[in-house]
């Protein structure tokens, strides 16, 4: 169960850097060379998202067991399907990987502390 804790930790931090970045670079994870004004808007917006689940995602399983431990992971991983399933429809290999990880991390977590 400590190792299972420890994988949901990283993969929570790593949700929240991903999130930052995208609201900081968001040229960064999209590859352009510019970002508009357009991706600038919609990196804060996965960002606004991403930072506060990535916490409650992280800090679920430690504060709480059961239901509302379960709920927030949840949460957090219906998440990441929608950000794999964007990295399917833009050919992004590494975002539906990290995604796709992210996902099975949070639901084991779930199911464990339900």
């Amino acid at each position: 169960m400590n190792a299972l804790l420890a994988a949901n930790a990283v993969a929570a931090v790593a949700g929240i850097a991903f999130a930052l970045v995208g609201g900081v670079r968001p040229a960064a994870l999209s590859g352009s060379g510019t970002p508009s004004a357009g991706e600038r808007f919609y990196g804060w917006m996965y960002a606004t998202r991403g930072v506060p689940l990535g916490v409650a995602a992280l800090l679920a399983p430690i504060a709480w067991s059961g239901p509302a431990s379960s709920l927030v992971l949840s949460a957090a991983a219906a998440a990441q399907v929608g950000d794999a399933a964007i990295g399917v429809g833009t050919r992004k290999w590494t975002m539906i990987a990290g995604a796709s990880l992210l996902t099975v991390v949070h639901t084991a977590t779930a199911v464990a502390t339900a």
